[in-house]
């Protein structure tokens, strides 16, 4: 079985950036292209002169008109004083995505030293049961609405408690849309709501399970969670963006 850091490389050369040379900052920041829905390994060898200096990677995904869309961030204590460490995140594109800053920084006053900056695509094996195992990744995410009287909707959002939009099947066909929609219903899990978020036969379904607090809209059929729920839907599109493929279920009264 193969681990999270075991993921297959699309091609090395199909998007490499490789910073030159070696620099030191407190702040270590680049821009690149991104295409909608294709995941990127970032990764960069830091170290500084203290031990167990904190650090933190923060990747800001925005769209072709600088519209913010999404943003993933990785903490890490260095290990000691003049040690290389790498230190990597994977980030998924969004649908509408075009390009996404990277920034590495150091605590105030700590000055870091990096080189062999590299950004490159990546593909996730979903087959790899030792993943969902590991609860590593999620095949989709279930919306447990029930009590709330939620109605059925075209085009039903999902929001945190402090009114960041986390879903709201952008990008989606017309024809997608009429045959499909952006989220399947249901009162209970059944074998039909359960193919909604598997993404073809040999992959075991690993559902990501949400709580709504409340209905949000007028025509009562969007939702509010709670900011960690939110934040759990985010970090866990890092690794398979299952809103970008619509797996999304709602279990309603």
């Amino acid at each position: 079985m193969k681990s999270r850091q075991q993921i297959v490389v699309l091609s090395i050369a199909l998007l490499v950036c490789i910073a030159a040379g070696t620099g030191y900052a407190s702040e270590f920041r680049r821009t690149f292209l991104l295409e909608a829905g294709a995941r990127y390994e970032v990764s960069v060898r830091i170290k500084t002169d203290l031990q167990d200096a904190p650090t933190l990677a923060s990747v800001y995904i925005h769209n072709e008109h600088g519209q913010y869309l999404r943003s993933t961030q990785l903490s890490r204590s260095l290990a000691g004083p003049n040690q290389w460490q790498h230190i990597s995140t994977i980030v998924t594109a969004p649908p509408g995505a075009l390009q996404a800053t990277v920034v590495f920084t150091a605590s105030e006053g700590v000055e870091m030293e990096w080189d062999e900056f590299n950004i490159r695509r990546v593909e996730l094996d979903l087959a790899d049961e030792e993943l969902i195992r590991q609860g590593l990744v999620y095949t989709g995410l279930i919306v447990d609405a029930r009590g709330l009287n939620l109605q059925r909707g075209m085009s039903p959002k999902i929001f945190s408690e402090s009114g960041q939009l986390i879903y709201a099947g952008v990008a989606v066909s017309y024809g997608f849309l009429q045959e499909a929609g952006i989220a399947s219903y249901g009162q209970e899990l059944n074998p039909d709501l359960l193919r909604r978020i598997q993404p073809d036969d040999t992959v075991k379904v690993s559902p990501l399970v949400v709580h709504a607090l409340d209905l949000k809209g007028s025509t009562e059929s969007s939702v509010t969670i709670s900011d960690a729920d939110a934040q759990a839907i985010l970090d866990a599109l890092d690794t398979y963006d299952f809103l970008a493929h619509y797996s999304v279920v709602f279990l309603i009264d």
